[in-house]
């Protein structure tokens, strides 16, 4: 009877397994190889977010086969879109002594008499920041799955790069990098060499140029993200820095709208992932915009797409994305102000450079 009973349980145990190894197994040729319109989106999306990491390639590559990882990818757009380029008629700008096309003299440009914190701004987000005597807002960026902070900036002479003092040796975190500068705020701007995650933020990637001083290589798989001596935003595909009055700017992307017209739709093969992006307003304000990620009790990450879509509620023109991943962070009177998703998310990862924000000076 005990014999009887113990075979009884062997078989039980047997067929849970066996419908278990079942189940595992249908679940994976559905995920894997379904064409079922929402299966097949949110594959694509699992693919293009692992793909695009410095060191998360693994969660595809692992039991994705690579055939279908790279029909995926092949489809990627490139970041500077062929030969996009946004405010390209400021280019060639030189600024004259008594010529500046910003409306800088505008002494409430951003309208900051009229706002205090929690009240909506005119994109319709939260109002966090209301700093008048800095010329700086800063809201509150909430969507399906993802937040954020977008800060605007009154005076985009204001905006340029920072760069670590140790170049080839060592980065710095951006609260070292405002701190270094005195500035005001910040945003990490280059890509850099990451091996296994592990990178110093010594060695940029592509081409940098802070107040004239040029870093780096130029790239051709990046776009420019760049600032010329006219104060004026031009973002996409700029080959020969050194033929314009660029005075800062560095490599990256993809261009997120160009002219005011949107040019990211969807993940574009970059998945969802923590992002930072740089845009210009026509009247000059300059935005930074940083979501967190990584994080699925607080955000997972956006679109490119979706990261437009934030922008162009601001009235944006030109825009485009510097690194993001563990390298997103936004920094604003001496404090990390986003979730990193970086080991070290109270002070982020070390950076080679960084959009930062003049202080002004105040009398």
């Amino acid at each position: 009877m005990k014999k009887r009973s113990i075979t009884r349980k062997l078989k039980t145990l047997g067929i849970a397994l066996a419908v278990t190894i079942i189940t595992i197994a249908s679940v994976y040729f559905l995920f894997v190889y379904s064409s079922i319109p929402f299966i097949k989106y949110w594959r694509e999306i699992w693919i293009e977010t692992a793909m695009t990491t410095g060191d998360h390639q693994w969660l595809a590559t692992s039991f994705i086969p690579r055939k279908i990882i790279d029909e995926v990818m092949e489809h990627q757009f490139p970041p500077d879109r062929g030969d996009t380029i946004g405010g390209e008629e400021h280019l060639e700008h030189k600024v004259e002594e008594d010529e500046n096309e910003n409306d800088t003299n505008n002494a409430d440009i951003l309208n900051q008499q009229n706002l205090k914190a929690g009240d909506k701004d005119y994109a319709g987000y939260t109002v966090l920041v209301n700093d008048i005597e800095q010329g700086i807002i800063i809201s509150e960026i909430t969507g399906s799955g993802y937040k954020g902070k977008i800060m605007l900036i009154d005076d985009p002479s204001r905006i340029f790069i920072g760069v670590t003092p140790y170049k080839y040796s060592e980065g710095l975190r951006i609260k070292d990098m405002i701190a270094y500068y005195d500035a005001a705020a910040g945003i990490n701007a280059s890509g850099f060499s990451d091996p296994n995650g592990e990178g110093t933020g010594a060695d940029v990637i592509g081409m940098s140029c802070a107040q004239g001083e040029f870093w780096g290589t130029y790239v051709n798989y990046y776009g420019s993200v760049v600032i010329t001596e006219s104060d004026k935003l031009v973002v996409g595909n700029i080959a020969v820095w050194e033929n314009y009055a660029i005075r800062d700017g560095i490599q990256f992307g993809p261009v997120l709208i160009a002219d005011g017209e949107k040019h990211a739709e969807g993940s574009n093969g970059y998945g969802i992932q923590p992002r930072t992006a740089i845009g210009q307003r026509e009247d000059g304000v300059i935005a930074l915009l940083v979501i967190d990620g990584r994080n699925v009790l607080h955000s997972i990450g956006c679109t490119v797409g979706e990261l437009a879509d934030i922008l162009l509620k601001y009235e944006i023109v030109n825009a485009a994305c510097c690194d993001g991943g563990s390298s997103s962070v936004l920094a604003y009177d001496g404090e990390v102000i986003t979730k990193n998703s970086s080991a070290n998310p109270t002070y982020g990862r070390r950076l080679p450079n960084a959009f930062l924000v003049k202080k002004k000076n105040i009398q």
